[in-house]
């Protein structure tokens, strides 16, 4: 097949084994739907929304472009899977529903192990002011980017466009925070259904169906299916990880005398003195020494089991 057949995209959206590729022709873009070759079956690698590919002519006019080589990626998130993802907007209410911290952390921690760019957005900033202070206050001393939301004052294109620039970026957090009516405000279109929290689980139902990439200035936005649980152990996440998803633990940590301390209960520890001193915020260390010592005996109960 001639060279200049060969077109170089990105996919967009990928749905029953057949993928939506945006691509140029002559500085025109073009989208065209896409089989995968069964190369990549036979080699265990499936093509996600966000991967950069070279397709080519396939010569069925049901679908008109075949996938042939896919790039490595720099980074991959499961679920859903999304790749070269550079930006993660955590998308988390002030109330209603209420903000798990726990899984903002988590997922604060996963970027951090996955060189993805993590940006919180607080929405509902109107329904509680003093909480969205705290809040703000908590997040961008460990520091981390925060913006916050509001019907007033909704997020909006100016605010993400230099965040994202020619990245990909993804809305990520609970259903029912606002995350669809976000990406609707900014893509102005609606693109995804909103929906309500429920009265009776004090949760959001989820109302995003599948993935796709939208174009943002010269990036790409998505939105991903609200969730409310995540596994560290299931993210391949181990114990000694856990504080990259701490950076104003890790900061005053270097000063620590002891070279494997675990910043939980030795004596001397300069991170417990600065938890003391009210240099740490008590939530963060406390999340912190929880998936600590999780997988910390995860990994015991684990060898243990092995050897009997």
């Amino acid at each position: 097949m001639a060279e200049a057949e060969l077109f170089r995209g990105v996919i967009t959206k990928g749905v029953g084994g057949q993928y939506t590729v945006r691509f140029k022709v002559n500085d025109k873009i073009e989208y065209a739907q896409c089989a995968a070759r069964g190369q990549f079956r036979l080699k265990g690698i499936k093509p996600a929304i966000g991967d950069s590919v070279t397709i080519m002519p396939s010569g069925d006019p049901d679908v008109e472009y075949v996938i042939t080589d896919i790039e490595d990626r720099t980074s991959f998130i499961a679920r859903p899977p999304v790749a070269n993802l550079s930006i993660m907007l955590l998308t988390f209410s002030v109330t209603d529903p209420e903000p798990d911290l726990t899984l903002l952390d988590k997922m604060l921690l996963v970027c951090s192990l996955r060189d993805i760019k993590p940006v919180i957005i607080f929405t509902k900033s109107d329904l509680n002011g003093n909480d969205s202070e705290m809040l703000c206050s908590v997040y961008t001393k460990a520091g981390y980017e925060v913006l916050v939301s509001s019907p007033q004052r909704p997020i909006t294109k100016s605010d993400l466009k230099d965040i994202i620039g020619d990245g990909i970026a993804a809305f990520a957090g609970p259903s029912g925070v606002g995350k669809s009516t976000l990406c609707n405000s900014l893509l102005g279109i609606d693109l995804m259904q909103t929906g309500e929290v429920s009265a009776k689980i004090k949760r959001g139902r989820h109302t995003t169906r599948h993935v796709e990439l939208h174009e943002f200035f010269d990036g790409f936005i998505c939105d991903t299916p609200g969730f409310t649980s995540l596994s560290l152990e299931d993210q391949g996440v181990d114990y000694r990880d856990v504080l990259y998803g701490y950076p104003e633990i890790t900061a005053i940590a270097t000063g620590c005398r002891f070279d494997d301390c675990s910043h939980r209960k030795e004596d001397g520890c300069v991170v417990r003195s600065a938890l003391d001193d009210g240099l740490i915020d008590s939530g963060r260390y406390g999340r912190y020494t929880s998936f600590y010592t999780e997988l910390y005996d995860n990994r015991n109960n684990y060898r243990h089991r092995r050897k009997q």
